[in-house]
C-alpha cells in the first residue's frame, strides 16, 4: 500500500474546507440525492460524497456504507485529489500497487472498483470527491464517467451555497446580538423608566430604573400584572385607557402623579410605544416614564411668583397713583403758596422769617425733584427695554440741548467722540445719559469749570459708553455703594439731589441685559462706563425686522 502524497495547494485547500463549515454537518437531503443518483447511474451498491480532512475523510453524504469516516492515510479519495480535472478510476483494487494490502480493501468492506470525482472549487482547490465503489471488478463508461464529473460540479454549488448561508446566518446573528446590545444600553441607560408590557397587561421586561422607584426585586414584578404593582384603581382610571390606545396601534403620552413606595408621590411624563413583529402584528408595548416632579415644582414655583409679581404690578400702580396725585397735589400748593409769600412786595417779611420761608420753599422744591426722581425709578421696575438702533449722535445732541441751560451756568464743556448706532431703547438711553451728565456737570471742583467727555469702545461684546469728567471724584471706599438707592455723598445743601440719579442708571442698564462702573481719583475726576449688548439678542432682533 503507498499513501497519497500531499497537494501542493494543501494549507490554503484545507483552509477553504474549514471556512465552508461543512465538516461535521448534519445530513441534508440536496446531498442524499446526490449520492443516490451516483450509485443509480454508476450501478454500484456504494455512493459517497467524501471530504478529505487533514487527517480524515470525512463522509457528507454515504450511500451502503455504515462508518461516517475512514483515515485519510488509507482513503482512496487522498489520491483522487491528486488530479483534480479527471475522474480517478481503480477497475480492480487488488492491481493497483497504490491499494494492496490496503485494510478497506482486505477487510470490510472489501473495495475492488473505485471511482471518484473531484470536487473541485472556482479557483482550483480540490476538497473531497463524489465516489462510487463496488465488491466486484468492473470499468465505467464515458457517459457514467461524464455524470459523476456533474455530479461533483453540483456539490460544489451546493457547498458554495451552504457557504454563502453559514456567512449571511453569521452576519445576520452578529446584527442581531449588536441590535440586542443597542436595545439593552438603550433600555438599562439613564434615569428613565423603561418596561415592555404584553398584550395581557403583563410585565416582560423592566430596566434597574423601574426597580428602584418601585422598590422591587425583578421578580415581583416580571410576568406580573400591571395593575398589581400600581393598584387596581390607578390601573383602570389611568393606565388601561392609554395603554388600550397603544395596543391599537396608536402612539401615546400623558402626564400624571403615581405614588412610590420609598419616594412618595411623584409626577411622572409616559410614552406608550407599540411594538410589532415581522409581520406587523403588535406584540406589546414599549413603556417610557421620566421623572418631572422637579419640573412641576419649577412650573408651581414660577407660577407662584408670576402671582407675587401680578400682586405687587397692582401695588406699584397704586403707588405710582399716590405719587402722581395724592402726594403731588399739597407739595404744589407749599411751593406755589411759599413762592407767592416769598414774592409778594405788599409783605414785608423780617429778615429770619424770610429765611424760615426759603427753608419752607427750597424743601418743597426737594420734595418735588424726589417725586420725579422716585416716580421714574418705580416705573422702570415694572417695564422691559424696547431695543431699536439708535444713533447715539443724535440721542447725545438732545442731551446737549435739555442741558443747554446747565452747561451754560457752569461755563462747561460738553465734548463728543464720534459714536456708532447702539442698540437700545432710547428714551431710557437718554435718561441714563442725562443722568450722568448732569452729575458731571453738579459735582465740580471749586473755580473750575466743568470739562465733560462721552466717548466709547468695543470690549468683547459689550459696546462701552464713557462719561468722563473732572469734578471733585468719589472715594475708594464709596465706590462701591454709590448706586444703591437714596446714596448720597455730600450734604444736600452743598450739592442737591435726591440719591436715585444712578440707581435709575444701573436699573437702565440692567434693563438692556448690560451694567454700570466707575473709576474715579478724589479731586480728579470719574469714569462712568455704561455696558450694553453690541449683538442684539435673536428675539428682539426679529421683533425689530
Amino acid at each position: 500500500m503507498r499513501s497519497a502524497a500531499l497537494p501542493a495547494n494543501e494549507t490554503e485547500r484545507l483552509a477553504r474546507l474549514r471556512n465552508i463549515g461543512l465538516l461535521d454537518s448534519l445530513p441534508q437531503q440536496a446531498f442524499d440525492d446526490i449520492t443516490a443518483l451516483a450509485a443509480s447511474i454508476c450501478g454500484t451498491p456504494i455512493a459517497l460524497i467524501s471530504l478529505v480532512d487533514e487527517d480524515r475523510q470525512w463522509f457528507k453524504s454515504r450511500l451502503g456504507l455504515n462508518a461516517p469516516q475512514t483515515s485519510r492515510e488509507v482513503a482512496f479519495c487522498s489520491h483522487a485529489i491528486l488530479q483534480p480535472n479527471d475522474v480517478m478510476v481503480v477497475p480492480d483494487a487488488r492491481a493497483d500497487e497504490r491499494f494492496q494490502g490496503n485494510p478497506l480493501v482486505e477487510q470490510d468492506p472489501a473495495i475492488r472498483f473505485y471511482a471518484g470525482a473531484p470536487i473541485v472549487t472556482d479557483d482550483g482547490l480540490a476538497l473531497g470527491t463524489v465516489c462510487v465503489i463496488d465488491t466486484e471488478v468492473r470499468e465505467l463508461s464515458a457517459m457514467q464517467r461524464d455524470s459523476l464529473k456533474l455530479l461533483s460540479n453540483l456539490v460544489n454549488e451546493l457547498m458554495e451555497h451552504f457557504q454563502l448561508q453559514r456567512e449571511q446566518a453569521r452576519r445576520e446573528s452578529a446584527d442581531m446580538q449588536r441590535r440586542n446590545q443597542m436595545f439593552e444600553a438603550l433600555l438599562t441607560s439613564g434615569r428613565d423608566l423603561k418596561s415592555f408590557v404584553d398584550r395581557d397587561y403583563r410585565y416582560q421586561f423592566v430596566n434597574p430604573v423601574y426597580l428602584e422607584y418601585w422598590d422591587r426585586p425583578p421578580e415581583d414584578i416580571i410576568g406580573r400584572h400591571v395593575a398589581e404593582l400600581t393598584g387596581e384603581q390607578v390601573f383602570d382610571r389611568t393606565i388601561r385607557p392609554y395603554l388600550d390606545r397603544a395596543l391599537a396601534g396608536e402612539m401615546v403620552t400623558y402626564e400624571a402623579t403615581f405614588e412610590f413606595p420609598s419616594l412618595g408621590k411623584r409626577h411622572m411624563e409616559v410614552a406608550y410605544l407599540p411594538a410589532r413583529d415581522a409581520e406587523g402584528e403588535i406584540l406589546g408595548v414599549v413603556v417610557r416614564v421620566l421623572d418631572r416632579q422637579q419640573r412641576k415644582q419649577d412650573e408651581d414655583e414660577l407660577n407662584e411668583t408670576l402671582r407675587l409679581l401680578e400682586r405687587r404690578t397692582l401695588e406699584q400702580e397704586r403707588f405710582i397713583h399716590i405719587v402722581s396725585h395724592d402726594l403731588r397735589e399739597p407739595i404744589n400748593s407749599i411751593n406755589n403758596f411759599a413762592g407767592l409769600l416769598a414774592t409778594d412786595p405788599a409783605i414785608a417779611w423780617p429778615g429770619k422769617s424770610r429765611r424760615y420761608l426759603e427753608f419752607v420753599h427750597n424743601g418743597g422744591q426737594r420734595m418735588e425733584r424726589l417725586l420725579d426722581d422716585l416716580l421714574e425709578f418705580v416705573r422702570l421696575d415694572s417695564q422691559a427695554a424696547k431695543p431699536q438702533p439708535v444713533d447715539l449722535n443724535h440721542l447725545v445732541a438732545e442731551v446737549r440741548a435739555d442741558l443747554h441751560l446747565a452747561l451754560e451756568r457752569s461755563s462747561g464743556k460738553l465734548r463728543v467722540d464720534p459714536l456708532p448706532t447702539a442698540w437700545c431703547d432710547p428714551t431710557l438711553a437718554r435718561i441714563a445719559l442725562q443722568n450722568l451728565v448732569s452729575n458731571a456737570l453738579k459735582f465740580v471742583r471749586p473755580g473750575l469749570p466743568p470739562d465733560v467727555c462721552i466717548a466709547h469702545h468695543i470690549d468683547g461684546e459689550s459696546l462701552c459708553l464713557t462719561v468722563r469728567d473732572n469734578g471733585i471724584g468719589i472715594a475708594p471706599d464709596k465706590l462701591n455703594t454709590v448706586f444703591d438707592m437714596f446714596k448720597r455723598l455730600h450734604d444736600k445743601r452743598q450739592y442737591a439731589g435726591t440719591g436715585l440719579g444712578l440707581s435709575i442708571c444701573r436699573r437702565i442698564a440692567q434693563l438692556h441685559g448690560g451694567s454700570i462702573s466707575v473709576s474715579s481719583t478724589p479731586g480728579e475726576g470719574s469714569c462712568f462706563t455704561l455696558r450694553l449688548p453690541l449683538i442684539p439678542p435673536l428675539a428682539d432682533a426679529k421683533e425689530s425686522t
